[in-house]
């Protein structure tokens, strides 16, 4: 259970920001600081385990293109998507880089 919450929260919390955004127009904060840092932590978390970093990943990246183009009409945001994910493999991989140095 522990394990399925580490996987689903960050998504969540992508909504959660998301509907924040929506009631008080402040989406460019979400969209420019908060989900790029939420990606990265997914990227340190999932250091051990590649499969739960690409379904954590998934979920977050549609709990984020969905709404953002939904709710705020932006167009498409894949850009933005494909610079948040490459945040989260490069967390990823430093993370496992360090990981392995100190063993």
């Amino acid at each position: 259970m522990k394990k399925i919450l580490s996987i689903i929260l960050p998504s969540i919390i992508i909504l959660a920001i998301t509907l924040w955004g929506r009631a008080d127009k402040n989406i460019l904060v979400g969209l420019f600081l908060l989900f790029p840092i939420i990606f990265i932590i997914q990227g340190i978390m999932y250091s051990d385990f590649k499969k739960e970093l690409l379904i954590g990943f998934l979920l977050s990246s549609i709990s984020f293109i969905i709404p953002i183009n939904l709710w705020f009409n932006m167009g498409s945001c894949i850009e933005l998507l494909i610079i948040y994910n490459i945040l989260g493999i490069i967390s990823f991989l430093v993370k496992k880089k360090v990981s392995s140095r100190n063993s």
